[in-house]
Parts: structure tokens; C-alpha cells; sequence
């Protein structure tokens, strides 16, 4: 074996590196993700690569300390041929060769304890390679599954806006303004730049409607006019004209909203392709009260359960009082699924 030394002697510190002391477990099937579990996880994978990185700086060391001891085996070598020869051309006394052989044998002493160091290290340094990779793995397969855990989350999110989207309005609202009182009431209404106020008071109680209905959503409401479009009648369900030009006139309007794609996304700050996505949906029922419903193993509540998915194939369970009930359907289509118990 080939390695390093400087001064003969054990390896120092060649004892196990403690591994973190924290570990964390991954989630299992159904169970949220959260930042500080990838976070924990990170921090258990850096710490680890520098565990490694440590013992690689002392692999080398150990290994210099283990090439100079062979050095100094070899020049031992040397010297004890030299003198040898010596002692038979010379007939010279033998006491400089034992010396030499006693130094010789505790050379190899050093070099055998040195040997055996550097196996340890090396075993050390492979154990803690395979921990390193076992973890990377893990904070691997822990951040797709939470990045697929945010997209499902958002998606849903999304969805659950859509549904509060498409609106109808009726409200009244009044106007006043001066006219020339030498025009009819009615010139003076069909002047009256009507629609751009419309357009105002559409905006206003359709941001009032949908911040009402997605506050328990958590959404904060401001619109913008380029998310949508809409259609109105209006009509004067009261009005009148005093002597002095004064024309004050109660306008009822009635208007349909139209969201456009993207509007979901832009209120919850989604990814403009999540609004992209086609969805179906999965209304899931049973005869009993106070099951539970499981798609893909991650609980969704007692039937009636109605969600919103992308297409793809799916395990439905629900279960009751210890019964278990289970179907693999491929979502391709709007469904509705009933258990029986």
C-alpha cells in the first residue's frame, strides 16, 4: 500500500467524525412538506459534506506521513546494505549493523501502524461518502416532492379563485350634473358621457364582490381592467331636471363578468401555466357519514369530496370504521364516483 507520513507514529485523530445530530425523517405518503424540513435536511447534507471534506484534508495528511516513512525504510535499506558490505571488505565490527537493524525494525513498526491508520481513514472516509449520497438523495427526492407539494397547492388555490370569478352584478347608482336649460332631460341624459362612469362602477363592485368572497381564501383583491372583460345594460330608473340646469338621475345596471385565463394566477401571484392547465373534475360520494376519502394518500374529508385535478391516473380510497374501499381511475373527464358500504 501506498500513503503518506511525516513521523512515525498512530494516526491522529483517526477516530469516527460524529455525524449531525440532527436527522430528519421524510414525510411519508400524504403528509405536507415543509420549509424547515428541507431546510433541516440541507443543513444535515452540508454537514456532512464537510465531515467528508475534513476527512479527505486527513486522508492526504496521513497519507504524506505514510510516503515519508517509506522514504525513510528505503534510505534504512540502503544504509544497511552500505554498511554490510562494509563488515565484509573490512572485516569491520558488527555493532553499527545492529544499530542499523534495530532502527530498521522500528521503521517498520511505524510504517505497519501508519498502514493500518490509513485503512481506517479510508474505510471512515467511504462510510461517510455512502451517508453523504444517501442524503443528497433524500434532499433530492424531498425538494421535487415539495416543489410538486407548492404546484398542487397553488393549482388548487388557483382553482378555488376561478370558481368565485364570473359574475353577475345589478346595482343602481346615481349622477348628477349641470345641463343647458334650454335642452331637453332626455338630450341632456343621452349626453351625459354614461358608459366611462360604468366602467368605474363595474370595477367597484365587482372588487368589492370578489374581495368578500375570497377573503376566507386568503387572497388580497386588486383588480386590474385587463383582466377581464364585461357586458352591461343600463337603463334610468329615475331622473329629473331642476329650472337651474340641475339633473340628477339614478342609473340601473346590470353586467356580466367575464375573467380572462390568466385572472386566477395574477389575484393569487401563481404561475401564468398553472391557469394554462386543463382540469377535471372529481366529485367522490358514499352511503355513510363520517367517512374519509384519500386520493393518492393525501386525505381530503368526509364525502361529499369535490375537487378540481389535472388529468392523470388516480387512487381513490374512502374509508369507514376500518373498511377500506379503493378505485384506480384515469382522470380524463369530469367523474363522479360512489362507495357503497
Amino acid at each position: 500500500m501506498t500513503g503518506q507520513a511525516a513521523e512515525p507514529a498512530s494516526v491522529e485523530g483517526a477516530g469516527p467524525v460524529s455525524s449531525p445530530a440532527r436527522t430528519i425523517t421524510l414525510p411519508v405518503d400524504g403528509q405536507l412538506i415543509s420549509q424547515a424540513d428541507l431546510d433541516t435536511l440541507a443543513s444535515e447534507v452540508e454537514t456532512l459534506a464537510q465531515s467528508k471534506l475534513d476527512l479527505d484534508n486527513r486522508l492526504n495528511v496521513e497519507f504524506g506521513r505514510y510516503e515519508a516513512s517509506r522514504l525513510r525504510l528505503e534510505d534504512s535499506k540502503k544504509s544497511i546494505r552500505s554498511e554490510t558490505e562494509e563488515i565484509l571488505q573490512n572485516n569491520g565490527l558488527r555493532k553499527r549493523l545492529d544499530s542499523l537493524f534495530e532502527h530498521h525494525e522500528q521503521l517498520l513498526q511505524d510504517e505497519k501502524k501508519l498502514s493500518e491508520g490509513l485503512a481506517v481513514l479510508q474505510e471512515e472516509l467511504a462510510a461517510r461518502q455512502l451517508q453523504l449520497t444517501g442524503k443528497q438523495r433524500d434532499l433530492e427526492r424531498l425538494q421535487a416532492s415539495y416543489a410538486a407539494q407548492q404546484r398542487e397547492q397553488a393549482l388548487r388555490q388557483v382553482q378555488d379563485v376561478a370558481r368565485h370569478l364570473e359574475r353577475d352584478l345589478s346595482f343602481r347608482e346615481t349622477i348628477g350634473f349641470k345641463c343647458v336649460t334650454s335642452k331637453s332631460l332626455s338630450t341632456c341624459l343621452n349626453e351625459y358621457p354614461l358608459e366611462s362612469r360604468i366602467h368605474g362602477w363595474i370595477e367597484e363592485h365587482y372588487q368589492q364582490a370578489l374581495s368578500g368572497a375570497l377573503s376566507e381564501l386568503d387572497v388580497q383583491v386588486q383588480l386590474s381592467p385587463d383582466w377581464y372583460t364585461s357586458r352591461f345594460t343600463r337603463k334610468f330608473a329615475d331622473a329629473s331636471m331642476s329650472l337651474q340646469g340641475a339633473v340628477t338621475a339614478e342609473v340601473e345596471v346590470n353586467a356580466e363578468i367575464v375573467p380572462r385565463k390568466m385572472m386566477a394566477c395574477a389575484l393569487t401571484g401563481a404561475s401564468a401555466e398553472l391557469c394554462e392547465t386543463h382540469s377535471v373534475s372529481l366529485i367522490v360520494r358514499s352511503n355513510k357519514y363520517g367517512d374519509q376519502v384519500l386520493v393518492n394518500k393525501k386525505p381530503y374529508g368526509s364525502t361529499p369530496v369535490s375537487l378540481m385535478l389535472e388529468p392523470g391516473v388516480y387512487n381513490v380510497e374512502v374509508r369507514y370504521q376500518g373498511l377500506t374501499q379503493k378505485r384506480t381511475l384515469t382522470l380524463d373527464e369530469n367523474r363522479h364516483i360512489n362507495f357503497v358500504f
